[in-house]
């Protein structure tokens, strides 16, 4: 029998992540110290946002390099929500659109009860009903909210290629945060073709700014934390065990 999260959804724009690629999205973008389920080199235990999670494809490899990680899990399809809180990848699961779900954060943030996220990994939905750039959409909607991401924080995501491309207002304003040569990697042809997706697609990593466009400073004291830049110099998950 075939479970539910191995079906594509395409009026969800779910399509489960291959393994190899998935296991890339979050090798490359990896940093020194979440090994031991630490951020930032020794503060706090590391914590995990995956807003699409589908099945949990992504958060496999999460498990696998990152095992003290707090991981929370957001899927909107009560089927798959159901299984991944039977899978165990994830420490909470929270059955909400990504929308919804960041709503709950602002108010969980003033009332003092909300903890910043360290990375976010996500194969967000490419488009969804009514809304052709849902990806881009979901991507600006976690960068720019004031309270979802720790000061050090990195996005990692899977997007449709065109964002080297795009000329709408949103697909630009992705593409302005990339560092350009190590903000985006170029999926080879047929990445997606074992589940029937023609797609093109890439790899784009974000860090955090603050509101004059810098990058952060960790605020916890003696923290070690350093860019790792994996991005360039990691190989591919077929040569690594």
């Amino acid at each position: 029998m075939t479970a539910i999260g191995d079906v594509p959804d395409p009026v969800l724009s779910y399509w489960p992540t291959p393994p190899e690629l998935a296991d890339d999205v979050v090798f490359r973008c990896l940093t020194p110290g979440w090994a031991d389920g630490a951020a930032c080199g020794g503060c706090p235990q590391v914590r995990i946002l995956e807003p699409s999670a589908g099945r949990g494809d992504l958060l496999v490899p999460v498990r696998k390099y990152l095992p003290g990680a707090h991981i929370t899990a957001v899927e909107p399809a009560p089927q798959r929500a159901a299984q991944l809180r039977a899978s165990g990848l994830a420490d909470e699961v929270i059955e909400a659109t990504l929308e919804d779900y960041l709503e709950t954060v602002v108010w969980a943030a003033m009332a003092g009860t909300f903890e910043p996220f360290d990375l976010v990994v996500a194969n967000p939905p490419f488009t969804l009903p009514d809304r052709p750039e849902a990806w881009a959409e979901h991507f600006l909607a976690m960068y720019e909210h004031p309270y979802l991401l720790a000061p050090v924080a990195q996005i990692s995501a899977i997007v449709p290629r065109i964002v080297t491309t795009g000329k709408s207002k949103r697909v630009k304003a992705v593409r302005a945060l990339l560092d350009p040569y190590f903000g985006i990697d170029i999926h080879d042809k047929g990445t997606w073709k074992d589940i029937g997706a023609g797609v093109s697609t890439a790899t784009i990593w974000v860090e955090a700014r603050d509101c004059n466009g810098r990058i952060p400073t960790c605020p916890h004291p003696n923290c070690e934390y350093e860019a790792c830049d994996r991005r360039a110099t990691s190989s591919p998950a077929s040569e690594r065990t």
